[in-house]
């Protein structure tokens, strides 16, 4: 900002709910300002007033924003707006109250109503899993051998041929087991979306969108399908968040 220039006020876009809701009260969204809804016909923005936005883009503006759309989540239905979404002013809003947008709207916040989102992340064991592979292939084991020892210019095809087959192995593997745990939980589920994974130990990534009645017993079930493959496997659930991964168009 230019020295001795007022601050431009902005309004900023954290999500879109019901025309009805009723927000937690005394929420502070980024840069400490206070929460409100703005009703646009049939739905509602969540805003809060930024003073700066020059100064805004600070982790911890993210984590303001992601702390108001997961309280709110918890009592309302809500779709998120990408972090850093800012209008100029209540106008700039006005593209939402277009009655197929409203419909888009209303159709997503139904979709999650009376619903969180979790996120899960299952990975193997390193050490298991390559125990698992070299004892469960044999061309895995014997590759091993003629490579332990000797430099890697002298076993330089064969330590090739080895990484593959492993990376192999775990894909195949990854898929049965990943299999295995939806199998479990996708019941328990309203909606999930499966996320890409990038690394050989990695068994799945996936949100999921869960009905707050039935957060108990989906949690309950993978606890124990984490406790039976826990000697291999590794979960991490993240959650309850505001449905991050479900908000379609709003984003």
């Amino acid at each position: 900002m230019t020295p001795g220039q007022a601050p431009t006020s902005e309004l900023y876009v954290y999500g879109i709910t019901t025309a009805a809701a009723r927000i937690p009260e005394e929420l502070t969204g980024v840069d400490g300002s206070g929460v409100r809804t703005l009703e646009l016909g049939a739905i509602a923005a969540v805003v809060s007033d930024l003073d700066d936005a020059e100064d805004f883009g600070r982790p911890a503006d993210l984590r303001a924003h992601a702390s108001v759309l997961d309280a709110i989540a918890m009592d309302v239905p809500v779709l998120p707006m990408a972090f850093g979404t800012l209008v100029p002013e209540l106008e700039a809003l006005e593209e939402i109250q277009d009655p197929a947008r409203q419909q888009e709207y209303l159709l997503g916040l139904k979709q999650v109503e009376g619903a969180i989102q979790f996120t899960l992340r299952a990975r193997y064991v390193e050490a298991s899993i390559l125990n698992e592979v070299v004892a469960g292939n044999p061309e895995v084991s014997r590759l091993r051998d003629a490579t332990r020892g000797d430099s890697s210019e002298a076993t330089y095809y064969e330590r090739i041929r080895l990484g593959e087959l492993i990376v192999g192995q775990m894909q195949e593997k990854a898929k049965q087991d990943a299999g295995r745990i939806l199998e479990t939980i996708r019941p328990l589920v309203r909606d999930l979306r499966m996320r890409e994974t990038n690394q050989a130990e990695d068994v799945l990534d996936v949100a999921l969108l869960v009905a707050h009645e039935a957060r108990s017993t989906f949690e309950g079930a993978l606890e124990q399908v984490a406790a039976t493959m826990h000697d291999r496997v590794t979960f991490r659930l993240v959650g309850p968040q505001a449905p991050y991964d479900f908000a379609g168009e709003s984003r």
